[in-house]
């Protein structure tokens, strides 16, 4: 009993040490927490071994692997800017998933799916608050609102102050549109308030905006439409009522009791020649997509192959004909097109907002914010003249906000030389008009959200193992297509003296089996086969001739192929011929099949032999490529020593491993502290006592500088 005690101490102690490595290639040891983590997530669901089976086959694969990879990385290949970009690149799409928060996102996909569903129809009044003080914008829209509770006209409102040109023309009626037409927050209040309500002051990126719902219906949808459309010269009375006069005929054409057809008649006729070669065929639309006027007459349009009487717009005269309809699709159909219109649509801020709060105390920021009020007063007229403002900042200035959780120093502190350097490379963006204060307020804003996503980007490979076996892969994939690329497949290609000495050495590998050249005539019945047997002798070689007889009262009588073929080419020659003993046939042997209309002329019979290189070039270079890769790796082997750890593996083998891996995040924390004087030790054992060591602690930020008691005290 004791002995197997001490069995299973030696297990777990092997199994839980901190250095459990499974091999070594050459300098670089590999643990078995990594090895089994690539293993499990390479591994597919239809492998059919068993799990020690497939864990040796893959534990080649990965050494192979390896070997390559470590081989570039001492060629320097990681280190060239190309790779770096190419690599930077798919990192910028991969840590896309890891900033969002994926319950919000659900929520907003959910949202946008339910107010497709439905239109709405909206008026509105904006006032402007680009380039005018905000603050007065607001008091302005407040004015305004108080007056509509007091019952005064919105349309009379709107012509009065709204901001929006095309107020003249509509009333400030912006028609029916649906969920991502108009921006998140003016959406929301459309899709919010009841019909025949009015709303509270919505703030947008144009500006304040008051909306009366008009009305609300169920989605029309999205149609397909074809048009004829005559254009209207409106300077000229003579021109217009020729246009009109053209579009009435055209449709006395389309309804009379021989109607010609639609789309020739777009093609002849309509002078929107891009629809008018395609049949005036438009591309689908849905609610506010087309003019007023044409959208409505195209979905009054009930039965598919319907048209319109001829009306007009501002293009023209038209002729509307519907071709399809759809509705809505269910949303798993329309959910990846979906997602991808809400990341690009203003809602995505939403996501956005809950991810920047989420890192705030993960990371553990604290903000300074009244170091922000310097930039108040050196953001003037000679800032925007070019002036250098980091002149009028002492050094790096004072912190404005710090991530008591970053172990980098580099990462953890934020100065107000590093804001002074972004507002400079902004500048030419903007305005000496503008309110300062709110051009600071906007920027700070801005560059605190991007600081705490770049502390997030530059570490998620601690913070998630997934994340990092991903960015990984990607590092070595790119490492392996690039050496592979010189050594073995370009070499390949390139290596015309070696891939011939190749060929010519192993040619026996690259043989045609016994082939045969025949015509093969194939009858409409049996009739025309007898027809042909009669005439083939006097017709030899002359199948054109041989056609032009047969075929002489239809062109289905007889049809001939010629080719070479191996057995298994063709299932015709292998019945006919491949089945008999080659060596009793010869040349001109004439073959007539029972089964069926088919009669078989043997032009050559062609012995086994070797195959042009030219012919199979594309099979040799690849069998080539091969050959250059096992020589590769047997010296890669001897260059980098492979050692591996037996007995570790055998232990992952019978699944008796177990991991003892630990990521960042849950409850390991820096500053997990209770009170100020327990946050100051903390922050002063970890990053030491002095007047450039900063912790954040209840919404401000201390030194941990220690200073000299006075000898008064």
């Amino acid at each position: 009993m004791k002995n197997i005690y001490i069995v299973l101490f030696f297990i777990c102690s092997l199994l839980l040490s901190q250095n459990n490595v499974l091999l070594s290639i050459g300098d670089e040891d590999i643990s078995v927490d990594e090895f089994m983590k690539t293993y499990y997530k390479n591994r597919l669901d239809t492998d059919t071994l068993s799990f020690a089976a497939s864990l040796e086959e893959y534990l080649d694969l990965y050494v192979n692997f390896k070997l390559k990879v470590i081989d570039a990385e001492q060629a320097g290949l990681d280190t060239l800017p190309a790779f770096l970009r190419e690599l930077e690149g798919y990192r910028r799409q991969l840590v896309k998933p890891y900033l969002t928060d994926s319950e919000i996102s659900q929520q907003l996909l959910e949202e946008a799916y339910e107010r497709l569903k439905y239109e709405v129809s909206v008026s509105h009044i904006l006032i402007q608050s680009e380039g005018k003080d905000t603050v007065e914008a607001f008091r302005q829209i407040s004015k305004i609102e108080a007056r509509l509770k007091n019952g005064e006209s919105f349309l009379k409102l709107a012509e009065e102050f709204s901001d929006d040109p095309s107020v003249k023309e509509n009333g400030g009626n912006l028609g029916y549109f649906t969920a991502l037409y108009m921006v998140y927050p003016f959406e929301t209040a459309a899709y919010s308030n009841p019909v025949g309500s009015i709303s509270k002051p919505v703030k947008t990126r144009f500006g304040y905006h008051i909306l009366k719902v008009n009305d609300k219906r169920e989605s029309r949808g999205e149609i397909k439409v074809a048009h004829i459309m005559i254009r209207v010269d409106n300077k000229k009375t003579e021109a217009v009522n020729l246009s009109k006069t053209k579009i009435f005929e055209i449709y006395d054409s389309l309804v009379s009791e021989n109607g010609l057809n639609f789309a020739e008649l777009a093609k002849n006729y309509s002078d929107d020649k891009k629809s008018g070669a395609k049949g005036g065929e438009l591309d689908w639309f849905g609610t506010n997509k087309m003019v007023k006027k044409f959208e409505e007459s195209a979905f009054s349009l009930d039965s598919i192959g319907m048209f319109s009487k001829p009306f007009q717009t501002d293009f023209g005269w038209h002729i509307v004909k519907l071709l399809d309809k759809k509705e809505l699709p269910s949303f798993d159909q329309i959910q990846p097109s979906l997602k991808k219109k809400i990341e690009r649509d203003s809602r995505s801020q939403k996501t956005r907002n809950v991810v920047i709060n989420r890192l705030k105390d993960e990371w553990g920021f604290v903000e300074n914010e009244k170091s922000k009020n310097i930039f108040y007063r050196i953001i003037d007229e000679d800032f925007f003249n070019g002036g250098d403002i980091l002149n009028k900042i002492k050094g790096l200035g004072t912190i404005m906000f710090i991530f008591n959780e970053s172990k980098s120093n580099t990462e953890r502190y934020v100065y107000q030389k590093d804001f002074a350097e972004y507002l400079i490379a902004y500048r030419s963006r903007l305005s000496n008009n503008s309110d300062i204060e709110l051009i600071v307020d906007q920027l700070y804003k801005t560059f605190k959200e991007q600081k705490i996503l770049d502390i997030e980007m530059n570490n998620l490979e601690e913070k998630h193992d997934d994340f990092r076996l991903l960015i990984n892969e990607y590092h070595d994939g790119i490492l392996l297509f690039n050496l592979s690329e010189d050594k073995v497949w370009n070499k390949a290609i390139q290596d015309t003296v070696g891939l011939l000495n190749f060929y010519t050495k192993n040619n026996t590998n690259y043989m045609w089996s016994d082939r045969v050249s025949v015509k093969i005539y194939t009858a409409k019945d049996e009739k025309i086969k007898k027809r042909v047997l009669r005439y083939l002798n006097r017709f030899k070689d002359k199948d054109e001739e041989l056609m032009v007889k047969i075929n002489k009262d239809s062109s289905l009588n007889l049809s001939v192929e010629d080719g070479v073929f191996e057995k298994g080419d063709n299932s015709i020659v292998d019945d006919q011929l491949f089945s008999l003993n080659l060596s009793l046939l010869k040349k001109g042997d004439i073959i007539v099949s029972s089964d069926n209309n088919q009669i078989i002329v043997l032009v050559d019979i062609l012995p086994a032999s070797v195959k042009d290189l030219e012919d199979i070039k594309g099979i040799v270079i690849s069998d080539y490529q091969s050959v250059l890769e096992k020589d590769w790796l047997k010296e890669l082997r001897t260059q980098y020593p492979v050692n591996i750890n037996m007995d570790l593996f055998n232990l992952a083998k019978n699944q008796n491993f177990v991991s003892n891996d630990s990521s960042f995040g849950d409850d390991v924390r820096l500053f997990n502290c209770e009170g100020f004087m327990s946050c100051f030790q903390l922050a002063g054992q970890i990053f030491g006592y002095s007047s450039d060591v900063y912790f954040g602690w209840n919404g401000q930020i201390y030194t941990t500088e220690i200073k000299p008691l006075d000898g008064n005290n």
